[in-house]
């Protein structure tokens, strides 16, 4: 009988542990607030890894992991690149071109 209430209260330990350590681990995965932080993406030349970059903060977003806007400073995009990131910016409306030098207003503006 001593075995069975071993074994019982082992159990019980283990999804306690279990329990404490998924919550723990929800608080660290635990979304940004959209208001206060902003994703910045660097886009320069022909915006060649911009929409990999960009796809996987919309991903993160998918999941509810993050809720704030996406933003490509434009830091020297070639026309192509500059044609890709409008095209980003048209297809997915939290994804916004913005210049690297105008950042500032930006982040003030909103």
């Amino acid at each position: 009988m001593g075995t069975c209430w071993d074994v019982l209260m082992a159990v019980i330990c283990i999804c306690g542990l279990a329990l404490a350590g998924w919550w723990l681990f929800g608080l660290l995965l635990r979304p940004l607030p959209g208001g206060l932080a902003r994703v910045v993406i660097t886009g320069r030349g022909g915006g060649e890894d911009l929409e990999h970059q960009v796809r996987s903060f919309l991903w993160l977003r998918g999941l509810g992991l993050l809720r704030c806007p996406i933003v490509i400073a434009d830091a020297g995009l070639t026309p192509a690149g500059w044609d890709l990131a409008l095209r980003l910016t048209a297809r997915w409306p939290e994804v916004i071109l913005w210049p690297a030098g105008d950042l500032g207003d930006y982040i003030t503006r909103t």
